[in-house]
């Protein structure tokens, strides 16, 4: 299981560093420490990754199919198929990055705001994804209305 976190935290890293390349910041990865040449480093471990937020968020949505009714929580959200919920992964995934390598970014261009983006605005992107991947996965779809529309029109 070690190496699989490690492996993990490795692939993190290494995507960051390409993002970051492509934007022109280029930085070196030795182990799993980011390294610019303006002297800025950022260790990336397990909690950078978004193992922690994808498994609370499928966990959620997993166990919302077994509340018993009546219980408050969104009717669709209890329906959700299993490739809406790997998406849903996929998407937490995908914002982490992001974060992750925007982190980065403002280390090694704006230090004094490292702290802050790190410990503050980052975890509540992630929060905000999960709450917005849920609710949009909860709406009504269209089509079901369009649907339900024609059919009472119908009747």
């Amino acid at each position: 299981m070690s190496e699989l976190i490690v492996w993990i935290t490795w692939a993190t890293a290494a995507a960051a560093q390409a993002a970051l390349a492509a934007v022109g910041t280029p930085l070196t990865l030795r182990g799993d420490v980011l390294h610019h040449a303006n002297g800025f480093a950022a260790h990336v471990n397990f909690d950078c990754t978004a193992c922690w937020p994808a498994l609370l968020l499928s966990l959620a949505l997993v166990l919302s199919r077994r509340l018993p009714p009546g219980t408050f929580m969104l009717p669709r959200v209890r329906r959700l198929p299993a490739a809406t919920i790997a998406l849903g992964v996929a998407a937490m995934v995908a914002v982490n990055q992001l974060r992750l390598v925007a982190v980065v970014w403002i280390g090694v261009h704006a230090p004094a705001h490292f702290g802050w983006l790190h410990e503050i605005a980052g975890p509540l992107l992630l929060v905000a994804a999960g709450l917005a991947f849920v609710v949009l996965a909860a709406r009504p779809s269209r089509r079901g209305q369009s649907i339900q529309a024609s059919q009472s029109a119908r009747a």
